[in-house]
C-alpha cells in the first residue's frame, strides 16, 4: 500500500511494504521546509525497563509506567488528519516495548489504523516465540547495542536468517567515546561474519541525558576522524545510516553524498509522543516550553501552531566555514555539546 500527500510545495510518497519514502517540494530539486502533517511519530509506550543500561537517556527502570491501550489508540486517532490522512509509520520505544503487558495489542491497533509499526528493543526478550507471535504486525525491529560482540550468543541471533522472511532486523549502535573503536571495526568489515543477516546498522549519537553522562560523548579526536574517513568507503556487509543528531558532522566533513542526507526532521517532518501523551519535537527534548499534552490541545493545534515557536527560534548560528551550511540546522537545541563541528556564535537556544 502507498501513502501519498501532494500540495504545491510539499509532496510525499511512502510504500508500506518496503518502507521506502520519497519527499520533494515544488519540483524534484526543491526540499520542503516542513510537512503539513508529520510523516512519522516516535511513540514511547512506557518508561519501564528491567535491564538498567548505563547509557539509558530516559533513565528507565522497573517502574510499571505503561501507556494504556485507550491512550495509545487516542494518540493514533489524534494523528489522523482529514486532509492528509494517517502518518506513515510509528517507531515504538520505551522503556522496553517488549515488557509492555499489552504489546501485541498495541501492534494490532496500529495495523488496524493502516500504520506501519516498527520498534526498538534492547533484545533481552527477543526470542523465537516472541518473534513468531508478532509476525505480520511489524515492519522492522531495531536492537540497541554498544558492541557487536553483545549479539552473538543471543536467542534472536540464532534464528536471524529465518526471521528475515518476516522482519527487517536493524542494529542501533550507540556512538560514544567508549564505542568509537568498535564502530571503526564495523566499517572496516571486521564483523561481517557476525552481521550477515542484519538489514542495516544505524549509528546513534550518544547524548548526556538520563543515566548517560557527558564524560562519554564523542570527541573530535583521532579515532573520530578515522571513523569519519571510512564512512563513504566502508567495507561493512550491510547498509549503514545515522540518526539526525549526527547530520551536522556528516555535512561538515562531506562524509557522504548530500543527496542521501536529511537535516534534523524533529518538529518538521516527525514528532515524539511519550507514554503520558506529551508531544515534543523529539525524545531528547528537555524543555517544558516545547512540551504540549494531548489532553490540553489537539494535535493539529500543537503541530501547526504551538511548535511554530520551536521552529522559528531554531537558527543555525554556526560560524564554521562549511559548504553544506544551508542544509544544516546547526547544533542540537537540547545538547549542543554533541555537535562536534559547531564553531562560534551562540548555540541554538530555543528557551
Amino acid at each position: 500500500m502507498k501513502v501519498r500527500r501532494h500540495s504545491r510545495n510539499y509532496n510525499f510518497i511512502g510504500d508500506t511494504t518496503t518502507g521506502m519514502t520519497f519527499r520533494w517540494g515544488k519540483t524534484f530539486k526543491d526540499d520542503p521546509s516542513k510537512a503539513p502533517w508529520p510523516e512519522l511519530a516516535d511513540i514511547s509506550i512506557s518508561n519501564h525497563c528491567s535491564k538498567g543500561c548505563s547509557y539509558c537517556y530516559r533513565d528507565s527502570s522497573p517502574n510499571n509506567s505503561f501507556i494504556s491501550l485507550e491512550d495509545y489508540e487516542y494518540i493514533l486517532k489524534s494523528l489522523y488528519n482529514e486532509e492528509w490522512g494517517n502518518i506513515f509509520q510509528v517507531a515504538l520505544g520505551g522503556g522496553e516495548p517488549l515488557e509492555h503487558p499489552q504489546f501485541k495489542e498495541i501492534l494490532e491497533i496500529t495495523k488496524k489504523y493502516g500504520i506501519v509499526a516498527n520498534f526498538t528493543t534492547n533484545g533481552v526478550h527477543l526470542n523465537y516465540n516472541k518473534l513468531n507471535e508478532i509476525k505480520g504486525l511489524v515492519g522492522a525491529i531495531a536492537i540497541s547495542v554498544t558492541s557487536i560482540n553483545e549479539i552473538v550468543n543471543t536467542d534472536w541471533y540464532k534464528h536471524i536468517k529465518e526471521f528475515n522472511n518476516y522482519f527487517k532486523i536493524n542494529l542501533h549502535v550507540i556512538l560514544s567515546r567508549d564505542s568509537i573503536k568498535n564502530a571503526i571495526d564495523i566499517l572496516e568489515g571486521k564483523y561481517n561474519d557476525v552481521l550477515d543477516g542484519i538489514n542495516a546498522i544505524i549509528f546513534l549519537t550518544y547524548k548526556p541525558a538520563g543515566r548517560a553522562n557527558s564524560d562519554n560523548i564523542l570527541s573530535n579526536d583521532v579515532s573520530f576522524k578515522k571513523f569519519m574517513s571510512l564512512i563513504d568507503k566502508n567495507s561493512c556487509c550491510c547498509s549503514i545510516g545515522f540518526d539526525a543528531c549526527f547530520v551536522p558532522m556528516l555535512l561538515s566533513e562531506n562524509a557522504i553524498d548530500t543527496n542521501y542526507i536529511d537535516s534534523c526532521e524533529c518538529g518538521y517532518f516527525s514528532i515524539y509522543i511519550d507514554e503520558k501523551m506529551n508531544v515534543m519535537p523529539c525524545s531528547f527534548c528537555d524543555k517544558d516550553s516545547d512540551k504540549y499534552n494531548l489532553e490540553d490541545y489537539t494535535f493539529d493545534e500543537i503541530w501547526n501552531n504551538k511548535l511554530e515557536s520551536y521552529r522559528s527560534n531554531l537558527k543555525n548560528s554556526c560560524k564554521n566555514v562549511c559548504t553544506n551550511k544551508n542544509m544544516c540546522r546547526g547544533s542540537c537545541p537540547y545538547y549542543s555539546n554533541i555537535t562536534l563541528c559547531y564553531i562560534g556564535g551562540e548555540n541554538n537556544d530555543i528557551s
